[in-house]
């Protein structure tokens, strides 16, 4: 195979296509990262305050490691 037919096969389109799922590949595996970080924060801060509405930030924290996953596995299928 030439290299000119393998440039030639690769149009804006697919290279545009193709930049965009890598960047949304790889922005959902960092919001992931973020969101579990941001997990381990909130219970380590429910250890150290006793406050009543310690269940909601709970909640709030398990609702974005959801979201992540969620973002993960749109992005797997993207590709």
């Amino acid at each position: 195979m030439d290299f000119t037919q393998l440039f030639n096969s690769f149009s804006n389109k697919d290279l545009i296509s193709l930049a965009f799922k890598a960047f949304f590949f790889i922005f959902s595996i960092l919001y992931l990262l973020y969101a579990i970080v941001i997990k381990k924060q909130t219970e380590v801060l429910n250890k150290a305050l006793e406050s009543q509405n310690n269940q909601i930030l709970f909640i709030i924290a398990s609702l974005q490691i959801t979201a992540g996953l969620i973002l993960v596995i749109l992005a797997i299928f993207l590709i």
